[in-house]
Parts: structure tokens; C-alpha cells; sequence
């Protein structure tokens, strides 16, 4: 059975692993936002509906970079 610090470091580790996924999405989703912010540019027949998804997929890039945070900030506080 592990003992608390092994089961702590274990959740520290899988905490690391979630901040780096977050982050990974958020960068996704601000590429996509960016691929429909160049097509509002291209096409003004869909310009409206391009530019409500970039601002959809932003907001969700701003979204997930700042759980990522709160998650590092709690990986340092137990860290210490």
C-alpha cells in the first residue's frame, strides 16, 4: 500500500500531467480561433459566423490556460 507521500507525489505528478494538457488544448483552440479569424478576412459571406467562432474558441483558449494556472498554483503550494 503507498504511504501518504508516495500518494501525494503520485497526484502532483498526475496534477503536471493535467496543466500540460490544458495548456496543449488552450494552444488548439487558439489556432483554430486564428484559422477562422484568416477565413473572416477571405470570405465575407461567412464573416459574421467566423468571427463568432473565433471568439468562442479564444474565449475557450483563455479559459483553459487559466485552470491550467490555478492547477500550477496549487502544484507549488504542495510542493513546497
Amino acid at each position: 500500500m503507498p504511504s501518504s507521500e508516495e500518494k501525494l507525489n503520485a497526484l502532483l505528478q498526475d496534477l503536471h500531467e493535467f496543466a500540460a494538457d490544458l495548456r496543449t488544448q488552450g494552444n488548439k483552440k487558439r489556432l483554430m480561433a486564428q484559422q477562422f479569424e484568416a477565413n473572416a478576412r477571405r470570405d465575407p459571406a461567412n464573416r459574421d459566423f467566423d468571427l463568432a467562432q473565433a471568439r468562442l474558441l479564444d474565449y475557450e483558449h483563455q479559459l483553459l490556460h487559466d485552470i491550467g494556472n490555478m492547477v500550477e498554483r496549487l502544484i507549488k503550494q504542495y510542493e513546497r
